[in-house]
């Protein structure tokens, strides 16, 4: 899994605290990339680590004709992204089988 998240935003903050919580181990590089909007610019920080992609990525978490790529946490929960790796969300938890 390959993630693209903002320097000092709080995707990155979310991102790293599941993937610590998850006991996944990962990697953060710097990226001279910077994405601008009309009047400001965002570095962003490349997250790498070793989860399986889940495919095809479950309807509820596409939008529309929007692709969408999944990776699954050990707890089941998915780490979701847009096709160019930008985090998108991390979905709860799934409920308890029986429930």
């Amino acid at each position: 899994m390959v993630i693209y998240v903002t320097e000092s935003g709080s995707d990155r903050t979310e991102l790293v605290e599941a993937l610590k919580d998850e006991g996944v181990s990962f990697k953060e590089s710097s990226r001279q990339t910077v994405r601008e909007s009309s009047t400001a610019g965002w570095r962003m920080v490349e997250v790498q680590a070793n989860l399986q992609e889940v495919i095809p990525v479950p309807p509820e978490y596409t939008q529309g004709d929007v692709d969408a790529r999944a990776w699954r946490l050990p707890s089941g929960r998915m780490i979701i992204s847009d096709m160019e790796g930008n985090l998108e969300q991390i979905t709860p938890a799934p409920p308890p089988y029986g429930r």
